[in-house]
């Protein structure tokens, strides 16, 4: 995927890297860092490219999961099953409320939490769009804020 990528000039590498599901933001800012760009614009890039999947994402998700349950019983049947874990382990969402809950979700780096899983937890536990929408881009922005700079000062201390 790289050689796919080297066709591209860096900031769109980033741009593109930190919108992809798993890599995102935590991915992406390191990547600018190891290419070269400045810590601003590996911070910018990767925050707008990872908030920009995400606005669609959360306003059809719904949509969606309703006409796939209509053609697919195995698929309905399936993501019932993540529906149940995902409300069952929930907790930050339940025990802050949603946009607090949102928001940790996305700010705190863990695997798993991101702003992808963060638009199918809000869609599952039906969090209002405007409500999800700015938690979860403020999330984004921290999260991309402490990887920017963890990224910058681990460069600087081995000479990158």
């Amino acid at each position: 995927m790289m050689d796919w990528l080297a066709w591209f000039p860096k900031q769109l590498q980033v741009f593109f890297l930190a919108g992809l599901p798993f890599i995102e933001l935590r991915g992406a800012i390191p990547f600018a860092t190891l290419i070269g760009l400045p810590y601003y614009q590996g911070l910018y890039l990767a925050i707008i490219g990872n908030l920009l999947p995400i606005i669609p994402l959360l306003y059809f998700f719904e949509p969606l999961m309703k006409q796939l349950y209509r053609i697919s019983p195995r698929y309905r049947k399936y993501f019932e099953k993540v529906q149940e874990r995902a409300v069952k382990n929930g907790d930050s969402i339940r025990k802050y409320g949603a946009a607090v809950g949102l928001f940790l979700f996305v700010a705190i780096p863990f695997p798993g939490t991101g702003a992808y899983s963060a638009c199918f937890a809000a869609a599952f536990f039906r969090v209002p769009f405007w409500i999800s929408a700015g938690s979860i881009a403020m999330g984004t922005v921290c999260s991309g804020l402490l990887f920017a700079t963890l990224s910058h000062y681990i460069a600087v201390f081995f000479g990158w």
